[in-house]
């Protein structure tokens, strides 16, 4: 695998506009399997890494994954029309594939192992609520299949707490910040910094997530507006009838795609000026 561009975790120095930490070694993030055709035995290293992203458009979500010094880490593809993403490493392996549902200003987004088309390694629950939105990230000790995903009750492993319109949050794993997005100088891109004994591809892929669906949600804000006032839940960990939601997956996709065809009608004129405000 490409090399990523990082710096020893003791060179990091915190300060109090930098909280950037990571975690512990004895207390690793690793979700993401790796593939024996890669030169690396993990994507959790004990130094910080720093990695470009292109921001999900209108015109496209397809785009490479670059370490801070241009070179290829990884690609991600996909829609914003269903909000389907498919992540690869440099060597072409799928690494995850991502499927959605939208309940209102709530989506829930599985991200599955692999092209595996049931293995879940982890769910991310985000709430649209324009400057104020909020993603929950819950994780599986072991991949299970999609039925059988119930975060009820349970705590997020991660929350993703921050400016998402200005590509300026965090993501937090209790009282410590393992990961965070910044703007960069080139307008199109932003950063992305990731703590020591941190995944780098998982945090990646959420983070793609985050930004292809707020900027759908950005997209549709009269209708969330509608739902909210109807009485939608904010609770993340209320996905109990996620089975009815899986079920009805396509007539949701299908309803998604013709409100995005009249809502891209209607939006042609939005700028990159507009989409950082």
């Amino acid at each position: 695998m490409g090399a990523f561009f990082a710096k020893p975790a003791s060179e990091h120095i915190v300060e109090e506009d930098d909280p950037l930490v990571g975690l512990p070694p004895d207390k690793a993030l690793s979700v993401i399997p790796i593939y024996r055709t890669s030169l690396r035995k993990s994507y959790v290293l004990n130094k910080v890494t720093m990695l470009k992203l292109r921001k999900t458009s209108l015109v496209s979500v397809e785009s490479d994954i670059l370490d801070s010094r241009g070179f290829y880490v990884f690609r991600k593809s996909g829609s914003l029309v269903t909000c389907a993403l498919e992540f690869r490493d440099d060597a072409g392996n799928i690494l995850a594939s991502v499927e959605k549902n939208s309940r209102c200003s709530k989506t829930t987004a599985w991200i599955k192992q692999g092209d595996s088309s049931e293995l879940v390694v982890a769910t991310l629950v985000y709430v649209y609520r324009g400057a104020k939105s909020k993603a929950s990230i819950y994780t599986y000790q072991t991949p299970i299949q999609i039925s059988d995903v119930n975060n009820h009750r349970r705590k997020p492993t991660i929350e993703v707490e921050g400016n998402l319109s200005r590509h300026e949050y965090s993501f937090r794993i209790k009282d410590s910040i393992v990961a965070q997005v910044e703007r960069n100088p080139e307008p199109t891109m932003f950063t992305l910094e990731i703590g020591p004994n941190t995944d780098i591809a998982f945090i990646t892929i959420c983070t793609a997530i985050v930004d292809l669906l707020h900027l759908k949600s950005r997209l549709s804000p009269l209708g969330w507006s509608t739902c909210c006032a109807d009485g939608d839940s904010d609770s993340e960990g209320d996905d109990h009838n996620h089975h009815d939601d899986h079920n009805n997956h396509k007539q949701t996709s299908q309803l998604i795609q013709h409100n995005s065809d009249n809502d891209q009608q209607k939006l042609t004129i939005l700028n990159d000026d507009h989409y950082d405000s």
